[in-house]
């Protein structure tokens, strides 16, 4: 048997502490992403079993407006691939904004 960081009892290495289960993210929690947590039934499977259930809550964090805004001109001014460039403007137009100079001048720097 191979040996490596002991764990509790109850505890395998995957799992992630219960004190960090809460977290912030700014990936957009989509309909696979929730397919993916969704398990109907109990189950066991390559040494996981998962009997306990969860409760699990996305919520959008409301921000204003001025905040969303220079994240959009942040990403930007450090943005050096033609491909993200139309995508940007979309979502800046999305949150009422427009880019202000051009795209990757923070990369040039």
């Amino acid at each position: 048997m191979a040996k490596g960081k002991k764990t509790k009892p109850g505890e395998t290495p995957w799992h992630v502490p219960m004190d960090k289960r809460t977290f912030e993210t700014f990936r957009e929690i989509r309909a696979y992403d929730v397919r993916n947590l969704q398990w109907h039934e109990p189950s066991a499977f390559n040494g996981d079993v998962s009997v306990v259930r969860y409760l699990v809550t996305i919520e959008e964090v409301v921000e204003a407006p001025e905040v969303i805004h220079a994240r959009l001109q942040k990403l930007w001014d450090a943005c050096d691939n033609h491909h993200n460039w139309a995508p940007l403007r979309v979502a800046a137009a999305r949150h009422g904004y427009t880019m202000k100079g051009e795209p990757g001048t923070a990369r040039r720097k």
